[in-house]
């Protein structure tokens, strides 16, 4: 049985959960092959920047996962570490932004929509 959850991330970027199947339900080109103990973070850039992801958890572990160029989109398989994930994403040249906590389980398959505007949503820091 697929559920699937959606959340929403203030209006700039849209997380889907998926607790079994195949990315995107489609072809086998789709299909990736996973472990148990991984996740695996389909990301779709809309945006004109390339963006550096990274998984945050609730104990304070950051790990790099993948960059995906602007206006286009990867596939990122990593290690699931616990139950609370944060996906951090940084806009290169632009700035960070954060997606809400959303709860994971080992071998869930999660879709990230980068928004053509998020750009315009960060506030950039200057030092």
């Amino acid at each position: 049985m697929k559920a699937m959850v959606g959340v929403a991330l203030l209006a700039c970027v849209s997380v889907y959960v998926t607790g079994c199947g195949r990315l995107g339900g489609g072809s086998e080109e789709a299909f990736v092959p996973m472990r148990d103990n991984e996740l695996a973070l389909h990301v779709i850039n809309q945006n004109y920047y390339d963006a550096r992801l990274f998984a945050r958890w609730r104990n304070g572990r950051r790990v790099s996962i993948g960059h995906v160029t602007g206006f286009d989109e990867e596939t990122l398989i990593f290690r699931w570490v616990d139950f609370d994930l944060q996906v951090e994403i940084n806009l290169l040249s632009v700035g960070v932004h954060f997606t809400p906590w959303m709860n994971v389980e080992r071998g869930d398959e999660l879709e990230l929509v980068i928004d053509p505007s998020l750009d315009r949503r960060i506030r950039i820091k200057r030092p």
